[in-house]
C-alpha cells in the first residue's frame, strides 16, 4: 500500500504538470475575487467593526454546537462567560472573496438544482440553501433549494436554528441530499434550507445563495458531517484534503485563486510545506508558536481557529495590546482597532510549527482612518472584553492571502506554504 506521504507526493507533481482535465477525485473551484484589498482607501471601520462581531458569534454558535454534540464545552472556552446560546435543535471552483467569504459554486439535487454560490467556510461545518417556499423579494432573487421536486432528497423532519450575527438567527428544515462541487458528489450530505434569507448576507456586495461549513462535525448545527467529511468518508476524493489559494493581489494573477478538493496543487506555492496537529477536532484548531512585529515577539504560544470565512486576525485584547505596544506609533483606536503609521507599516510574521511566515503590508494594513489620515487600521484587532478573557485567535484573509493552505481529514493537520 501507498503511504499518504507518497500519494500526496505523487498529486502535487500530477495537479502541476496537467492542471485541465483533472483526475477523478480532484478538483478545483477557481476563485475570482469580489476587488483588489486597497491599502490607500479610508478603512472601513464600521464594516471591520461588524466582521468582528460575525466572526466571533459564528464561533460562539460552533462552541455552543460543541458542547451539544460531543457532551463536554469546548477547551477554548471552558472558563468564559456570556457565550451566545443557540436553540436546541477533489473539486476546484471560482471564489469570489467578499467582506472575508469566498464565493463559489455547488449543486444540490437531482435533477441538480443550481448553481448555488456559496461562502466556502472553515469556521463553521453547516451547510445553508434557502428553502424554495420561500417567497420573499429576498429570496426570490437567488436560486433556492427545492426538496420535493429531487429524488435524492430526504425530509430529516428536523428543524435547525442557526444565529447568523448577534442579531439574528434563521430557521428551517434539514434535508439529506446530494451535493457536488465541480463533479465530485456526496450522497446522503445534510443541508438546512432556511425559511428566510439572512438579512446581514445583504449587507454584502455580492450576497450568497449560502454558506458551506468545511469544519469538523463537532460543531456542526446538524450533528452530521461536513461536505469534505463527507466525500472522504465515501471515498469520492484521491486524498483527504482540501486546500486554500487565495491569489496575488490582482484581479487575474500568475495563477487563479482557488479552491481545490483531494489533491495538492503544487503549482501554488513554493518551499516547503509546515504542518501542524489539529489540537481539537471541531474547528480547524492549532497552536500558533508567536506572532512578532519588527523582529519582536510579543505574543507567545496560543491557540489559534484557521478561519476562511474571516478577513481579519482577531486576538485576544491582552495579547493585542502587547503585539501593538511593540509597534513604533502604533495607537488603541475604537472597538478593538488600532492604527499604526501609513509610512511605516510594521514588519508582521506569525510562527507556526516552526516556521515564521511573513504578512505582506499591503494585506495588514486595511486603510487609512479617513481620507488624508496618516495613520492606518492595522489587520490585528481585539476581541470585546470577556470575563474571563478571550484566550484564542481567529486567522483570517490578513494571514491566510500570504500562503497556501492545506487542511488533511487523514492526517488532521493544517499545512501552510508560501503561496507563489
Amino acid at each position: 500500500m501507498l503511504t499518504i506521504a507518497f500519494v500526496v507526493s505523487a498529486l502535487q507533481l500530477l495537479v502541476a504538470a496537467s492542471p485541465s482535465p483533472l483526475p477523478n477525485g480532484v478538483q478545483q473551484i477557481d476563485l475570482a475575487r469580489r476587488q483588489v484589498h486597497n491599502a490607500t482607501a479610508p478603512a472601513d471601520v464600521d464594516g471591520i467593526t461588524a466582521q468582528i462581531e460575525g466572526t466571533l458569534t459564528k464561533h460562539a454558535v460552533g462552541f455552543d454546537a460543541f458542547k451539544e454534540n460531543v457532551g463536554q464545552v469546548h477547551p477554548l472556552v471552558a472558563d468564559l462567560t456570556g457565550v451566545t446560546k443557540r436553540a436546541p435543535s477533489s473539486g476546484q471552483t471560482p471564489l469570489v472573496s467578499d467582506s472575508g467569504m469566498w464565493l463559489g459554486s455547488m449543486t444540490a439535487g437531482t435533477p441538480v438544482q443550481g448553481p448555488f454560490r456559496v461562502g466556502f467556510d472553515t469556521g463553521s461545518a453547516s451547510l445553508l440553501l434557502i428553502n424554495a417556499a420561500c417567497t420573499s423579494t429576498d429570496c426570490q432573487s437567488h436560486p433556492r433549494y427545492n426538496p420535493a421536486v429531487s429524488t435524492t432528497s430526504t425530509d430529516r423532519k428536523q428543524q435547525f436554528n442557526l444565529k447568523i450575527t448577534d442579531t439574528e438567527t434563521v430557521s428551517g428544515q434539514q434535508y439529506a441530499d446530494t451535493v457536488s462541487v465541480v463533479g465530485v458528489s456526496a450522497t446522503g450530505q445534510v443541508l438546512g434550507a432556511a425559511s428566510t434569507y439572512p438579512t446581514s448576507f445583504n449587507t454584502l456586495d455580492n450576497p450568497p445563495d449560502g454558506r458551506m461549513g468545511l469544519g469538523y462535525q463537532a460543531i456542526s448545527a446538524y450533528k452530521s458531517p461536513s461536505v469534505p467529511q463527507t466525500l472522504v468518508a465515501q471515498n469520492a476524493l484521491v486524498a483527504p484534503v482540501f486546500t486554500f489559494y487565495m491569489g496575488p493581489n490582482t484581479p487575474l494573477g500568475p495563477v487563479t485563486p482557488r479552491i481545490t478538493f483531494g489533491a495538492i496543487d503544487g503549482t501554488s506555492y513554493q518551499g516547503a510545506i509546515t504542518y501542524t496537529p489539529v489540537t481539537t477536532k471541531g474547528f480547524w484548531q492549532i497552536n500558533l508558536d508567536s506572532v512578532q512585529a519588527n523582529g519582536q515577539k510579543s505574543v507567545g504560544r496560543t491557540p489559534a481557529i484557521i478561519d476562511t470565512g474571516s478577513s481579519l486576525i482577531v486576538g485576544d485584547r491582552a495579547n493585542v495590546e502587547r503585539f501593538y505596544a511593540t509597534v513604533p506609533g502604533a495607537q488603541a483606536f475604537k472597538n478593538g482597532l488600532y492604527t499604526v503609521p501609513c509610512d511605516n507599516i510594521p514588519a508582521v510574521t506569525i510562527s507556526i510549527g516552526g516556521t515564521a511566515f511573513p504578512i505582506d503590508p499591503q494585506y495588514f494594513n486595511q486603510g487609512p482612518v479617513s481620507v488624508g489620515s496618516t495613520q492606518c487600521v492595522g489587520g490585528i484587532v481585539a476581541a470585546p472584553t470577556t470575563k474571563p478573557p478571550m484566550r484564542y485567535w481567529s486567522i483570517g484573509d490578513v494571514f491566510l492571502m500570504n500562503v497556501y493552505s492545506i487542511f488533511d481529514l487523514g492526517a488532521n493537520r493544517v499545512g501552510f506554504a508560501t503561496s507563489t
